[in-house]
């Protein structure tokens, strides 16, 4: 075996080599990418679930259903808390950071409840709306009417 050959050897080797670390890498890349969507998606459940006390009110049958909303100042705090994480959800999808069909479908419907207030309607989305501009962004996105 010549001094060629053992060079086109050792080339041919290292082309494999290089391709196998590659594929691996993108493997890897791939796989990581996954678990950290799963793990964001589970950590946004988490910053939802500290906001569950008004997620229950506004469901059909809580509390604030049927007219009834928001009377305490406390309240709309916390109604205000819960609006503006969603504010921050639409920032995310609008730099694509989060998927829009599961974010509609995981927590759509929480904002027809928030919609379907007529308290929180009223206040925050018509004699308020200046200032929730990211938040009706976000109804319009998925085409959920203010009336």
């Amino acid at each position: 075996m010549s001094l060629s050959d053992i060079k086109d050897v050792a080339t041919l080797a290292g082309v494999i080599t290089g391709t196998i670390s590659l594929v691996y890498t993108a493997i890897s890349i791939s796989y990581s990418q996954r678990v950290n969507s799963a793990r964001f998606w589970l950590d946004l459940r988490e910053r939802f679930a500290r906001h569950d006390p008004v997620h229950r009110r506004l469901r059909p049958g809580g509390a604030w259903s049927g007219g009834a909303g928001p009377t305490s100042a406390d309240e709309w705090a916390e109604v205000e808390a819960y609006m503006g994480l969603f504010e921050h959800c639409e920032v995310m999808l609008r730099q694509k950071l989060i998927d829009e069909q599961t974010f509609k479908e995981i927590y759509g419907y929480r904002l027809n409840n928030i919609v379907a207030n007529d308290s929180i309607r009223k206040e925050k989305l018509v004699r308020l709306a200046s200032g929730w501009q990211r938040f009706i962004e976000l109804l319009k996105r998925f085409r959920i009417e203010v009336k």
